[in-house]
């Protein structure tokens, strides 16, 4: 296996390349990764599978030629999977060896991305799936780039929402694995963060025992308490998929169901999204996921920067890392990186299955420099642990 030592040399002399007239993105992703396995519920019925976002790379390639044919760039993307039990740092070095990749999209488990983020190289590296904050905290000051939104920013995003209606004061229901916990106490941190009243917080189990009716059933979970909207913090989704329309109170549902904060839904009707959905429709016969939208965003961002970077001469990463450097999203807002956390800085869609009901930041959410920072964590707030 190659020594970080090595694998940083391999990734600088990578990013000199990304000035040359090709420009190559390498996309990973690992076998039997659980993330794309089948899912079940409780009572053996299919939840269905996660599609790989590798399409929507692909189409961000082909929109990519446009820009090629008016620049000296021609893009490539090369799809590598990481065998299962190789270690992703192993793995890439020896890709980046054979292919001397330009930027590199990371589909990968959270462990994968912290082992790359220890790398010390010029290369950007996009994680296009993970949320957790966490993870963010471990890879500050290395060169990964998140597109896909974090927890706190898909809390904020509902907590402004529910403030803009004035429905203040919520339930929140959370189930017994560790996720549930993580997303619960994300929420907690937007409730007190936008002046919502949590009124209790309680545990479910799914299933139909009779032995524990106290936290499987609908009726007593929701019952005894005056709340404006429930919260469900879900991450296998089993329970929250049976809980709309069946509280104890006629009141909304969010989070885990009914009203979602998403990155990307294929029936946004503005900014240009229907375009870009029609697009992806037309190539691959499915609907547009948040991966693939966040594949996508990475190939563009990779794309402009390597554009500027030949009229610059400037790094890629610190290409990126510009304030100046806009990135379109087709979600109202331009999108830029935060310099503290590496974040996409983006609009949040909130929406039903069917459609979206509005979009955060909502009116009135204002920052002093930019409004999409009031989403997630804020640069005096935010701790590095590397």
């Amino acid at each position: 296996m190659i020594s970080k030592f090595f694998l940083g040399l391999f990734l600088t002399i990578s990013a000199a390349e990304a000035f040359a007239e090709d420009v190559n993105i390498l996309y990973v992703d690992r076998a039997a990764d659980p993330y794309y396995a089948p899912r079940l519920s409780y009572a053996g019925t299919y939840n269905g599978t996660r599609q790989s976002a590798f399409l929507g790379a692909e189409l961000g390639l082909r929109d990519a030629k446009i820009i090629g044919r008016a620049s000296s760039k021609t893009f490539h993307l090369n799809h590598f999977t990481i065998p299962a039990g190789v270690s992703a740092l192993g793995a890439v070095s020896e890709a980046l060896k054979s292919e001397g990749d330009a930027a590199i999209i990371l589909d990968l488990p959270p462990q994968d991305i912290v082992d790359l983020a220890k790398t010390e190289g010029e290369i950007p590296l996009f994680n296009i799936r993970e949320r957790s904050d966490a993870l963010r905290v471990k890879t500050c000051h290395s060169n990964i780039f998140h597109v896909a939104p974090s927890d706190a920013m898909i809390s904020d995003a509902l907590a402004q929402y529910l403030k803009l209606m004035n429905w203040n004061s919520v339930l929140m229901l959370s189930g017994d694995v560790a996720n549930d916990d993580i997303l619960s106490q994300s929420f907690e941190r937007a409730a007190n963060k936008f002046g919502l009243t949590i009124v209790g917080h309680r545990k479910f189990v799914a299933g139909n025992d009779p032995r524990q009716r106290e936290q499987n059933n609908v009726n007593l979970l929701t019952g005894g308490v005056d709340y404006d909207v429930i919260f469900v913090a879900d991450e296998i989704g089993d329970f929250s998929k049976v809980l709309p329309y069946r509280t104890f109170s006629p009141r909304p549902v969010i989070g885990a169901a009914g009203l979602r904060a998403i990155a990307w839904h294929a029936y946004w009707e503005r900014n240009g999204a229907p375009q870009l959905n029609r697009r992806f429709f037309k190539a691959n016969s499915h609907l547009m996921t948040e991966e693939s939208w966040a594949a996508w965003v990475a190939v563009s961002t990779i794309v402009d920067a390597a554009v500027h970077n030949e009229q610059s001469g400037g790094s890629m990463v610190k290409q990126i890392l510009d304030s100046k450097t806009a990135i379109e999203l087709y979600k109202g807002y331009p999108g830029s990186y935060r310099d503290w956390d590496h974040q996409l800085r983006q609009s949040i869609l909130l929406g039903t299955t069917d459609a979206v009901v509005a979009l955060a930041p909502v009116e009135g959410a204002l920052h002093e420099r930019n409004n999409l920072d009031t989403l997630g964590y804020d640069a005096p707030e935010f701790h590095c642990d590397q």
